[in-house]
């Protein structure tokens, strides 16, 4: 079976993927720690309540139900996650990721929006036409079992100083470990995008 995780519902109107999984999450901020994944719902549920006026309802329809059929997929089966480069989606990403690793036999690709020139991949896959997803598609990386484990250690690490990283898997990886600790001391939320300044420069360039 060939699945298509998705950082969103835009993507998967482009996109018409089938047998498709949306992601509707903001891991880049809120509790992350549970000592299962009910509690970890419960916890989320109630600071995005708290936070955003989302009902913990909706909160268990739309996001709680995508998440638990991330869970059922079956063994063997192909999984492309589709996730833009900024740090909103690493987060995410992450999550996803140590959650799907627990099933050995599940085969993991990563698929990252094309790469503009004068470096502008911040804005990832929203103008991508349906051409250019299937182009990015063709460029996918499969998530090997030494990236599984590494990026495995970076979600338990979230919160805490990054040593220098790096992975052609993931580029920029120390960079957004930084970036996430510093989103997370801000007092002031920013912007939902998890686009740091310095990224916003490079988008403007």
């Amino acid at each position: 079976m060939k699945v298509h995780i998705l950082n969103g519902d835009c993507l998967q109107s482009t996109l018409q993927a089938e047998n498709p999984i949306i992601m509707r999450e903001m891991l880049i901020e809120g509790p992350l720690r549970a000592a299962s994944l009910e509690a970890f719902f419960r916890q989320r549920a109630l600071y995005l309540e708290k936070t955003y006026t989302i009902s913990q309802e909706e909160y268990a329809q739309k996001t709680v139900t995508e998440i638990e059929k991330m869970q059922q997929i079956p063994d063997h089966s192909e999984v492309n996650l589709w996730f833009d480069y900024d740090l909103f989606c690493f987060v995410n990403l992450l999550f996803i990721i140590q959650l799907l690793s627990q099933n050995k036999t599940l085969k993991l690709f990563l698929v990252r929006p094309l790469r503009e020139p004068r470096f502008r991949i911040w804005r990832g896959f929203s103008e991508h036409s349906q051409t250019k997803l299937k182009q990015a598609f063709s460029q996918r990386k499969r998530i090997e079992i030494r990236d599984l484990a590494l990026l495995y250690t970076i979600w338990n690490r979230l919160g805490k100083e990054a040593a220098p990283l790096n992975t052609p898997l993931i580029p920029f990886l120390s960079k957004h470990l930084n970036d996430y600790i510093v989103w997370e001391k801000a007092s002031i939320v920013q912007p939902r995008w998890g686009i740091t300044g310095d990224q916003m420069a490079r988008i403007n360039k």
